[in-house]
């Protein structure tokens, strides 16, 4: 303990102190009356015995001299007024005989209240024949007020000091004592030891504080009991919830910080609390001057559709803003709900719609297409017939136009005539097989569902891509590697071949184009896999890695009539019905992952078990 801190606890006040000083002071004030008492008794005692005694003698003194006085014998008086003043207490004699003062030792400037003076007549048989005055000192009468004086006031101070001692004693044994355990005690209850009973004392006044204070101490228990569950249930409740919960104060540190929190950014409560928001949940930094306007406005604020970067993935979240309506020192709740998955089904379900609005489009695009398309298949047939060297009509009418049907078909070869005709030939098959595919997207019809080896499905689809003919394309099959990871255990899955085939040679055909007009520093390259997807799906992966896309792009991939190629290019059909084939003709799935510069990949989920499309 330091200087000062002993000082300031020997001037600290205390019950027994302040017992012992009023004590004393009570001692020390009963004594002083008492001595006064004392004194005025015995000084008035001591006067009483100086009269008696001077009277005494008076009288005495009077009837010695009575004798010599009368017989006029001075030597004798003289003799025995000498022997009486030899003592302190008689200190002088006046003895006259009518006006003649025969012997006299009385000073004449004597004060009465020093003094005691008696006169006494001197009698012989009857007669008075002198008279003695006598002066008696009262001295013993002072020494006798001194001395009990000075015995009272040494007789206080001990008495005092004897009973304080004992009574400081007696009290640091009978309250200091006790007070100290109490205090003890309470310390104890008071650093959270709510269990601890005081132990009783054998003075029941203090027993009553200590049952009081016992009594305290399981009522704190109980309510920090109570309130302890509440924490526990709180922090379960907010613990639970699968949103990201954040408290913060006015000035944007943490003050609150769930386990959905811990989860998604890596810190601990512990290492978050009293933290800038800022720097431990970097995403919400923007958030400080909303909980400003928040708690400002005592309104809510909300921000939807926010994105996060969570391990490399993009996620979207609702964001909201709660200020603290009831709370003394401020502050808001920031409430963080992941809807990624929610963005992702309201996608798939704008797509559903789109697919069906097309629907209505398709139905009537078919019938008118669907009659110019027949003409021009119809007379395309016809001019190859007619340019035919083997019927006898065509010789005849080149005869007479005078033209050799042998030049006539030379000069067709020369043009290649013939392939054009075959090529319109085979793009107006494909326009009506587009036709009909169109037409799929307003009726349903009862289809037949083969088992297929996905697999085999794709390497004939390949087959079919690199034997493709387009005067148009910019790319080659052949000259693409091609990586297959197939998975022989992948079971058949009942599907209807052509079409799986037509969203394969889609899905591929839009991917060599892709990386045909965007080439990178490594050849062009597809990945193929087919495996199990569980016990009730089977898994196609068609991997490329071309130049990839944006997330806008990849939003709308899907969507009917949107396209990225130039005009003329591509009808933006491909991919949407293709997207219809697997997900309403077949109960599949279909979804495309992408990142600019990282390739794209199509991910095809079929079902093992039969999908029966109703009519």
């Amino acid at each position: 303990m330091t200087a000062s801190n002993h000082e300031r606890s020997s001037n600290r006040r205390t019950i027994s102190r302040d017992l012992t000083l009023g004590l004393a002071l009570m001692t020390a004030l009963v004594m002083s009356v008492f001595g006064m008492a004392y004194q005025i008794y015995y000084t008035h005692r001591e006067v009483a015995d100086l009269n008696r005694d001077a009277v005494a003698i008076a009288d005495e003194f009077a009837e010695v001299l009575a004798r010599p006085l009368w017989n006029m014998d001075m030597d004798t008086v003289t003799q025995i007024a000498n022997a009486y003043l030899s003592s302190d207490f008689l200190t002088g004699v006046r003895i006259s005989s009518g006006p003649e003062i025969l012997f006299d030792t009385i000073p004449p400037d004597i004060e009465p209240i020093q003094w005691l003076i008696l006169e006494r007549k001197i009698l012989n048989a009857g007669e008075t024949i002198g008279t003695a005055r006598l002066l008696f000192s009262t001295i013993r009468v002072d020494t006798v007020h001194s001395r009990s004086l000075m015995l009272t006031l040494v007789t206080i101070i001990l008495v005092t000091t004897v009973i304080g001692l004992g009574s400081h004693q007696l009290m640091k044994r009978l309250v200091a004592r006790p007070l100290n355990r109490l205090a003890a005690g309470i310390r104890t209850i008071a650093a959270g030891d709510y269990q601890r009973a005081l132990p009783s004392e054998k003075r029941s006044d203090i027993n009553i504080l200590v049952r009081e204070i016992n009594s305290m101490a399981r009522e704190i228990d109980r309510r920090e009991s109570d309130l302890k569950k509440l924490r526990e249930m709180l922090k379960n409740t907010i613990d639970s919830m699968p949103s990201i919960l954040v408290g913060v104060d006015p000035a944007g540190r943490v003050t609150q910080w769930n386990r959905e929190a811990e989860k998604t950014t890596g810190i601990i409560a512990t290492q978050a609390m009293n933290q800038p928001i800022a720097r431990v949940f970097p995403e919400l930094a923007w958030a400080v001057e909303k909980i400003h306007l928040a708690i400002e406005e005592k309104c809510p604020h909300t921000e939807s559709k926010e994105i996060f970067n969570v391990d490399g993935e993009k996620r979207f979240s609702d964001i909201t803003i709660y200020p603290l309506m009831t709370s003394t020192t401020g502050g808001a709740v920031i409430r963080v709900d992941d809807i990624t998955e929610r963005v992702r089904i309201e996608e798939m379900m704008i797509q559903s719609e789109k697919m069906l609005s097309v629907g209505g489009l398709a139905a009537g695009m078919a019938h008118e297409i669907n009659n110019p398309l027949a003409g021009i298949m119809q007379n395309i047939q016809v001019m190859q017939n007619r340019l035919s060297g083997d019927l006898l009509k065509n010789r005849e009418v080149a005869r007479r136009c005078g033209i050799p049907m042998d030049a006539l078909q030379a000069y067709m070869v020369g043009r290649n005539i013939p392939e054009m005709m075959v090529s319109i030939m085979e793009s107006g098959k494909r326009a009506a097989k587009i036709v009909e595919n169109m037409l799929s997207f307003s009726r349903k019809s009862e289809s037949k569902h083969d088992l297929n080896d996905l697999a085999q499905l794709l390497d004939l689809t390949l087959e079919l891509a690199e034997n493709d003919y387009d005067l148009k394309k910019h790319y080659d099959f052949r000259r693409i590697k091609i990586v297959r990871e197939y998975d022989p255990e992948a079971p058949k899955v009942p599907c209807e071949a052509t079409k799986i085939q037509q969203v394969f040679l889609n899905i591929l055909k839009n991917g060599a184009q892709a990386m045909a007009e965007n080439p990178g520093s490594t050849p062009s390259r597809f990945i193929l896999r087919v495996k199990p997807d569980g016990k009730s799906a089977v898994c196609v992966e068609i991997e490329d890695n071309g130049p990839g896309m944006e997330e806008s792009i990849r939003k709308r991939i899907f969507e009917p009539f949107y396209t990225t190629k130039s005009v003329g290019v591509g009808t933006g059909l491909g991919l949407s019905v293709s997207y219809f084939i697997i997900t309403e003709n077949h109960g599949g799935s279909l979804l495309m992952t992408s990142a600019p510069g990282r390739g794209s990949c199509f991910v095809i989920r079929l079902p093992v078990a039969s999908h029966t499309v109703a009519a």
